[in-house]
């Protein structure tokens, strides 16, 4: 799986993250309609993405997500390839915080 123009996309439900975000080490990504929102990384992908859905993150719900993609990686590589998907994308709420 990759993030980006050629990823699978899954809607931003707390029904389809628990469904399709499995409990491994991996990168995502939010996007709305028109931009990509944030980009984390986590230990736990479905952990990680469930607790921003059910938070108060300003940032990421005043910019109205529709969806999220993952990549699976290791701990080792997953802090680097955050890195590499901010540049790239230049998710909004990543560019407040980074």
């Amino acid at each position: 799986m990759a993030i980006g123009r050629e990823g699978t996309s899954h809607a931003w439900l707390g029904a389809k993250i628990t469904l399709r975000a499995p409990r491994t080490s991996g990168v995502y990504a939010i996007f709305n309609a028109k931009d990509w929102i944030y980009v984390g990384e986590t230990g736990n992908l479905r952990a990680g993405l469930l607790a921003i859905f059910d938070g108060d993150n300003a940032c990421i719900n005043g910019n109205d997500p529709l969806g999220f993609q993952f990549e699976l990686a290791t701990a080792k590589k997953r802090v680097a390839r955050r890195k590499r998907l901010i540049r790239e994308l230049k998710p909004i709420c990543n560019q407040k915080t980074d």
